[in-house]
C-alpha cells in the first residue's frame, strides 16, 4: 500500500512501527493522533527531555519538548497525516496512517543536515525505537 509519506523516501533513516489500536480504525483521526502523540508528556519521558536538553545544549542544538501544533502537519487525508519539523542539524518527518484492522503505521523519516545531525541521531536513535511505540500505544 502506498503512502503518502513514501514522497520523502528516500532518506538517512526511516522506520515504520505498527501499532494495533484499541478502537476502530474509523474512529482514528490521524491528524489528532499525531498532535496527541507530540504533546503526551508523561514524567518518565520529560525525564528523558530533559537529560536530552542538556546535553545537546553545548551543540546549539534546540532544546525542548516537540509541541505539535497545526503549523507542523503538511499533509492531512481521512487514512494518513505527516508532520515536518525542520531543525539546524535534521530534518525530520511523521506520519501516522490508518492501514485497516485497527492497524495503525507510524512511521519515522530523517534526512540530516550535517554530521551533527548525524551524530545526535545515532544516540537519540535508540531511545527513539523504544519511545515511538510505547507513547502511541498508550495513547491509543
Amino acid at each position: 500500500m502506498e503512502k503518502l509519506i513514501d514522497k520523502f523516501l528516500p532518506a538517512d533513516y526511516h522506520d515504520t512501527f505498527v501499532i494495533k489500536a484499541s478502537k476502530p480504525a474509523e474512529q482514528i483521526v490521524p491528524k489528532e493522533l499525531i498532535k496527541k502523540i507530540f504533546n503526551h508528556s508523561p514524567a518518565w519521558l520529560s525525564f528523558l527531555y530533559k537529560v536530552r536538553n542538556i546535553l545537546v545544549k553545548p551543540f546549539g542544538i534546540e532544546g525542548g519538548d516537540i509541541l505539535i501544533s497545526e503549523d507542523y502537519i503538511i499533509e492531512d487525508t481521512e487514512n494518513e497525516a505527516i508532520m515536518r519539523k525542520d531543525d539546524k542539524h535534521l530534518l525530520f518527518y511523521v506520519s501516522i496512517a490508518k492501514i485497516g484492522n485497527n492497524l495503525i503505521d507510524v512511521t519515522t523519516v530523517v534526512q540530516y543536515h550535517n554530521a551533527l545531525g548525524k551524530v545526535y541521531f545515532f544516540f537519540i536513535k535508540p531511545f527513539h525505537k523504544m519511545i515511538v511505540p510505547r507513547v502511541v500505544k498508550e495513547i491509543i
